[in-house]
Parts: C-alpha cells; structure tokens; sequence
C-alpha cells in the first residue's frame, strides 16, 4: 500500500471536532427516536454554527444568490511572475479608489441580479412539486419591476441617490431597475439597445458628488458603453428565457434543443468583456474592468447553471484547465515546503544516502550545469552523484571539472559503446547508496527532492519505492505542464509509465531484478519498474513537485514499451495481449477464460424512451455472446412501459417486478438472487451501447483474481466524460473526476481518461463484480437509499485488498442530466455517506492527488485549504435539504 504525505491544511483541527460532532449526528439519525430526538436537533444547530458557509456553494442556485451584490469588491493576487504585486496594487487603486462611482454604476444590475434570483427559485419550486401552474405573469411582474421615479425603459446614466448610495452598506434592493438596464446601455425584450437620456427624477445629493458622477460619466461613456452593452444583452437574453420558462409544462415551454441552444447562448453572453471586436482603448483597460465585473460575470455564471438544471439541459462543457497562474502557485507553496522538510530533517533518526545515475553523452553543457547546480542545491546532504560518460567526451562544465574534488560526485568513463542502458548499467555498479534514482543530464531537481524521499523512507522505512511529482522546462526554462500523480496504481502504470522520472529505488532491489536490462532502447525505466512492481508493491509517493524534466514527456509510448509489458505479464502468468492503440497508452487485452454468463440487471421505472435505448443497443450491438439481460420494474405505471416490455421477446430478457418503496440497493440485491450468471452487471436504464466490444472488455477485467469491480468509462451524449472514477471527497462527499472534459487524451494536470487506472470505487450506473465476491460481502448496503452504496461497495472491496479499475475500453453513452442538485438525493444518503466515507475524507484519496481541486471535478490546481472531511462535513452543515432552513 501506497503512503500520503502532506500536510494539515488551514484550519484542520477546526474540521476535525466538527467532524466527530457530524460523525455522532449521522449515529442519532441512523437509530431516530423521540428519547435522542432533543439532542439530535441541539448537535444539529450546533454543527451549523460551528462550520462556516462554503464560499463556493455546491448548488449553483445558493453561489448565485451570494453573488448578486456585484459591488462587493475583492481583488486577488496577480499570478505574474514578476511584477505581480505591482498589477495587484493598479487593480485595486482602480477598483477600490473608485468604489462610490462604481457602486452607482452596479446597482441597477444588482437589482436586477435579486429579481432574477427570485424567479429561479421559484421555478426550481415549482418543478420539485411536480406542479404545473403557469408563471408567466408573475414572472414578468417581477422582472420588469421598477423602483420610484424610474420608467418602464429608463436606461441612461442615472444619477445618485445621495452620499449614502455609494457606501459599502448600499442595499441591492434599494435602486431597482427595469430588465436589460445598465446605467449606459438599455436593452428591451428584443435586445436592442435604446438612446441615452437624462433620468426623470433627481433626489439633491452633494453638490460635489454630483459633478464628479457627472463628469466621471462623461469621461467614461465611450469605454462603459460597449463594455456593458454585452451585460445588457445577458440580462434580455434570461428574460426572455425565464418567460418562456414560466408557461404551465408542457404548453409551449421550450423543447431540450431549444433549452440547450438558449443556454448555450447564455453561457457565451456570460462575461461582459468577451464581446468580439472590442475597441482598443477598452481593451487597453480590460484588465480593470475585469475587476470591477468579476463577481457580475460568476453570477451570471452560476444563474445559468442554475437555469440549465430547472430546464434539466446540460450547459457547454467547461474549458480544460489553462493552468495560466501555475508558476504563482508554485511560488505561494513551494517556499514553505522546502522549510518544512529543512526542519523535519533534523529530526530523522536515519539518514540513507541516495545515489543519482546521470548519463551525461550528448548533454548540453548549460543545460548540465544547471542539472548539476540543482543536485548542489540539495537542502538534504547524504546523496551521491554519479556521472557516465564517453571516454572521448567532452569536459564536465565548470566548476564540475578535473580541477575540483567533490567527495559525493564520482565520475566514471566508458570505452566503446556509450548507450542509455549500458551507462546506467555501469553507473548503478559505482553507486554506493542505499537508494539509487536516474536523473536525466539535462533535468533538474527541487531544492527539497532528495529531504522529501528521506522524510518518506523515514516515515515508512519499509519501502522499496519512492516517487514524486513532475513538470516539465520549456525552452525558455520555464515550468509547465506539472504531472500530478496518484498513489501506487498498478493497472495505470501498465497503461503508461505514469512513474516517470523522479524516481528512487533500493538498489538491492533493483541488482535483484537484474537492473537496467539492453534491448529496450528509450524504455528502460520503464523496464525497470515493471520487474521491481513484481519483486515489491512497498511504493510510496511524495505529491511534491520534485522533479523538472527537459526532454520526453510522461505519456510516451513505444514498441520497445510495449514489449517490455508484454514480458511483464508473461512474467506473472498473465494471458494477455498488449498493443498500442493511440499516443500516450498502451492497451492490455486480458484474455476471457471460458464464457462466463453474465447478469445484467438493470432497475427501471417506466420511461419507456430510455428502457427502449438501452434494449434496443445492448441487444443488437453487444458481441460477447453469454449473458441475460434482467430487467427490474419498480412501481412503472404507464401503459407505455408495459407495451415496451410485451415486445421484448428476446430470450436473453429477464423480466422481473420489484413494487416495494424505491431503495436502489434493495433492488439490486433482490434482482442478483434472482439472477444466475456468474458475473453481475449493475446497469442503469438511462444507457446507450455504442462499443461492441464493452461486454468483454468489462469481463476480462472482473476475471482476474485481484481485480474486485471493474467500471466503464461513460459519456454524456455530445461526448464529454461522465464517469471515469470516483474520488472520495470531491465535491462534497464524492465525485467524478474529469467531469464533462472532453474524451480523449486530453492534458490536464492529472492526465486523461484515456487510461485504465485503479480507484476506490466506481458507479454502480456500471459496474461489473463476480458473484461469489458480491455474495460474501453482503451486496449492496441497503441503508443507503439512492446514493453511496458504490462507493461504500468499493471501499469495502479495497478493505480486502483488491483492486478497483475503470476501463476506458468498454465506453457507454450516459443520459443522466449533467446538474448536480443536492436536494435530489435523500438526506439520510448524505450522513450514511459520511460514516462510511470518513476514513478517506480525513486521509486523502489514494488515487487522487492532493495538490488537485476538490471543488470541482475539472483536476485543476487546489487553491483551497479544506480537506476531503472538511467540505463532507460543510455539506452536512449548509447544503442538505434540512439545512437550509434559518438558524435560530
């Protein structure tokens, strides 16, 4: 097993006490009784207060609500590499030096904002209800209210209030104003921007103020007016779509493309300085004004997302992570880790020397000085340097050459050929230490590198492995494209040398396995670290960006790989054939022993267009030729379902009622006793077969004996990633990393989904086991209601030490609803989800990393200070249907 380093985050004892206090309320509610009812509420109220509100809410709808006061300025730090404080100050001498003129300036859209705010909660009320009222007066009621002294279609640079309108304290509600206003730019219910004009009414305000509003209008009218004139399109753009919204159900609401389409629209319009063709002079204050209109563009944002969930349409898939700020958030970080591992060093009471093999034929000299500098550099000192190179060579760059002595530096000469595996052969025969690592001649490490594998050798001495983090040098010497990696995942790495460089093996290991080995030209590490995977799985991995490579790139792939992965299964028994199926993988296609039934059971409850998707698929394109197809009605009424299911005459189908209360673990439990394949496929009804092949693929995986569940990769229909993996403490409790990315190798921080890679659990929407596994646990727990019982399935099979694996190789097309509501999911899940899952919210995901966000499943940077526990017990606080009522 794999270990975790890193450190508490800010505020983590705070977190901890306020777990322990979720962790007894989950307990009463699991046994509710009059006699605990008193405490529960006590402890309940207490949890509230003692955990702050997210700053960034999982609902769309409550992140919306606290950004509607677009006013409430808040600068961040410039992540330029030099200059940065100087761009921050500019920023907020512009925004915070003119906050009275840009507060008059914001107000009519705050209004607005609210009003907006108003109609989608009580549309999101009106579809939980199951309601079909029309709204269309009401809703128009309240977007084109307007405040005293205003006219249906004021539009011009009002003036202010008075000297307390610009305060900090300003109410939103206080200055309404009409839909598609902004103080230059007035838009009606077509979109077209209106003339300006002086406003009707005028309260006295201070005669100073006044000129100043006036003047400051005047000098900025021709930068404001195009500037907001795309806010003021957003602002018709949601009317219009909120009214059409509004009609009963059903009686010319919009239709799911016209909804995606409007939507879609929305998220184009959502930031007011993306209009195209901007003038200079705007563009030249941008960045400003950026500033001035951050939180109105997240709310705008957030409102639409909100919006796409009432219509139940997806909004565009978001951007792949641009990384832009990466070497500032180096900077914030990497300081403090090297004092850290300075001072946990002293307290080592062992210090292995770590031996570095570098191959120096055809380096460039100031690419290898700077290689050697970093070696130098080393805050930890018992290391050793070993240098191969041609005999003919060229000299060491100074101050490394002949004329200096360097105990830990040992330089070492080959006659004759001068190949990468020959030289780290005879450079690993030098080397004294008890660890020994390959550093490439024009690579560097960090400063901490070589103290954070101590640190985890002294944490846990067991260990015959250790890896870290990596980035890489672009031309120029800059750091970009870090690799975040996970713990020891044994199925990533014979999809990709995921280890990469950064690496520090025992050396009697490596001698014991033969070393660096010839015939793998460009390979040989990855050579090497197949053979120690089969000798020990004692490999461990520091989340630190240790290692800065300048050449080659994690990803590679050759034929030399693939054979050296070929040899690796021969090795272990394995019948298995390995190819490389595109750029950045190779492919193992394990062989099927025999033809295993398969049962695959799939609940329902009508929606026969669905049911009718999936029959129709699953049985005219799936290959593998042994299975049964058990489908499970619960409480389906409509006439239509039952008409579907008469034709369904196949007899691979299994058609079997379940008409008790809805408790999706129950279903499945009672279906796989009714079921007799020896392999079970959990399977939602809202799926599409697409790959032919997905059964077997999903077969050969669930064959092998330390495999436990074996996942598919699943779609949303225009093709972005839907599940790949769950991580436990994402999002709040769970979630799917790579959420809605693009399919394919894409480059994130975390990699693709491209991959086969181990988890803790994967989606029961797909999810194959073998029986005599599920039966010896128990199946499904049917304490969970709807969700959690994947999850809790699969740390359960991990408690077992087996393996977890979602395949990308067996692909289907999910039509779930991309929004994410908190309040569809019964609250008990929420806390019964707590109890099982805590143990990974206070450790950490294993195969997630720690630097990566929890806020999203985007594997973006982590720019926030909770833990996996922290957000879980946040949920539990403020997100939960029973928390949303107002603290006493």
């Amino acid at each position: 097993m794999s270990t975790l380093f890193h450190t508490m985050p800010e505020g983590g004892q705070a977190a901890t006490s306020a777990g322990e206090l979720a962790e007894r309320i989950a307990a009463l509610r699991a046994e509710p009784s009059a006699a605990n009812a008193r405490e529960l509420a006590a402890l309940t109220e207490r949890l509230r207060r003692l955990v702050p509100p997210a700053n960034t809410p999982l609902s769309p709808l409550l992140a919306a609500a606290r950004l509607a006061v677009p006013f409430d300025f808040s600068v961040p730090p410039s992540h330029r590499a030099s200059g940065g404080q100087w761009v921050t100050a500019a920023k907020r001498a512009f925004v915070m030096g003119l906050r009275p003129l840009h507060v008059e300036l914001l107000k009519p859209q705050a209004a607005f904002n609210q009003r907006v705010l108003r109609v989608l909660e009580r549309l999101e009320a009106r579809r939980d209800q199951g309601s079909r009222e029309d709204l269309t007066d009401w809703v128009r009621e309240q977007l084109d209210a307007v405040g005293p002294g205003q006219g249906a279609s004021a539009g011009a640079v009002r003036e202010p209030h008075g000297a307390r309108g610009s305060g900090a304290g300003t109410s939103a509600a206080a200055a309404p104003a009409p839909h598609g206003t902004l103080n230059f730019v007035d838009v009606g219910a077509v979109g077209g921007p209106r003339e300006r004009r002086e406003p009707r009414g005028f309260a006295p305000v201070d005669l100073a103020w006044k000129l100043a509003w006036r003047a400051w209008r005047r000098a900025l009218g021709p930068v404001l007016e195009p500037l907001l004139e795309r806010q003021a399109e957003w602002n018709a753009q949601m009317r219009e779509t909120l009214l059409s919204v509004a009609a009963a159900p059903g009686a010319g609401t919009l239709d799911p493309l016209g909804a995606t389409h409007r939507v879609a629209r929305l998220v184009a319009l959502a930031s007011p300085l993306a209009r195209p063709g901007l003038p200079r002079g705007v563009r030249a204050s941008a960045p400003l004004w950026t500033e001035v209109l951050r939180r109105q563009s997240r709310f705008n944002g957030e409102a639409v997302v909100a919006l796409a969930a009432i219509l139940g349409v997806r909004t565009p898939p978001p951007p792949v992570p641009a990384l832009e700020d990466f070497h500032h958030w180096c900077t914030l970080r990497e300081s403090g880790d090297i004092q850290a591992a300075r001072e946990a060093m002293a307290r080592l009471p062992r210090r292995p020397r770590l031996s570095l093999l570098v191959a120096t034929a055809g380096a460039c000299p100031a690419h290898l000085r700077e290689c050697l500098a970093s070696v130098e550099a080393q805050v930890y000192p018992e290391w050793e340097l070993v240098l191969v190179g041609p005999e003919d060579g060229p000299a060491l760059p100074e101050p490394w050459g002949p004329s200096r002595r360097q105990p830990r530096i040992r330089r070492v000469t080959l006659s004759g050929p001068t190949d990468f595996a020959r030289a780290l052969r005879v450079g690993l025969q030098a080397a004294s230490g008890d660890f020994v690592g390959v550093l490439g001649a024009e690579d560097t490490l960090a400063p901490h590198a070589l103290a954070e594998v101590a640190l985890a050798l002294g944490a846990n001495p067991g260990l015959d492995v250790v890896y870290g983090d990596e980035d890489r040098l672009d031309t120029r010497g800059r750091r970009t494209a870090p690799f975040f990696k996970p713990d020891w995942s044994p199925d990533l790495l014979r999809s990709v040398d995921y280890l990469g460089r950064g690496v520090m093996a025992r050396r009697a290991l490596v001698e014991s396995v033969g070393g660096f080995r010839e015939g793998f030209p460009g390979a040989e590490e990855y050579d090497l670290f197949l053979r120690l995977s089969e000798a020990s799985e004692r490999i461990g991995h520091v989340p630190h960006l240790l290692y800065h490579r300048r050449l080659g790139a994690v990803g590679q792939v050759s034929q030399e790989g693939r054979r050296a992965l070929a040899e690796h299964l021969a090795r272990r028994g394995e019948d298995a054939e390995v190819t490389v199926p595109g750029p950045g993988r190779y492919r193992v296609r394990y062989a099927v022993r025999g033809t295993p039934k398969v049962s695959i059971i799939v609940p329902f409850k009508d929606r026969p267009d669905l049911l009718k998707t999936l029959t129709d698929t699953l049985l005219e394109r799936t290959t593998y030729p042994h299975f049964e197809l058990v489908l499970v009605s619960n409480n389906s009424v409509r006439p239509e379902t039952f008409a579907l299911l008469d034709t369904l005459n196949d007899p691979r189908v299994v058609k079997r009622t379940w008409d008790f209360p809805f408790n999706y673990p129950a279903i499945n439990n009672w279906a796989a006793g009714q079921a007799t394949g020896e392999l079970l496929l959990f399977l939602n009804n809202d799926m599409e077969v697409v790959d032919p092949g997905w059964l077997t693929e999903l077969v050969s995986q669930a064959q092998r004996p330390e495999v436990g569940a074996v996942g598919a990769k699943l779609l949303f229909p225009e093709g972005t990633v839907q599940h790949a993996g769950i991580v436990v403490g994402m999002t709040g409790m769970a979630g799917h990393p790579f959420w809605r990315l693009p399919d394919g190798p894409i480059l994130t921080p975390f990699g693709h989904t491209e991959w086969v890679r181990n988890w803790l659990s994967v989606t029961s929407a797909c999810v194959m086991i073998r029986r005599p596994l599920f039966d010896a646990l128990g199946g499904f727990d049917e304490r969970f209601l709807l969700c959690g019982s994947d999850v809790d399935l699969g740390l359960r099979l991990h408690a077992r030490g087996l393996r977890v694996v979602c395949t990308p190789f067996a692909r289907v097309v999910h039509h779930e609803s991309a929004s994410r509501r908190t309040d569809a999911i019964p609250e008990p899940d929420y806390w019964r989800s707590f109890t099982s899952y805590r143990p990974w919210l206070l450790k950490g995901d294993p195969y997630y990393n720690p630097n990566l966000t929890l806020l999203s499943g985007d594997c973006d940077l982590r720019r926030h200070p909770e833990d996996g526990e922290a957000l879980a017990v946040r949920t539990l606080a403020h997100e939960v249907p029973s928390a949303r009522r107002p603290l006493k």
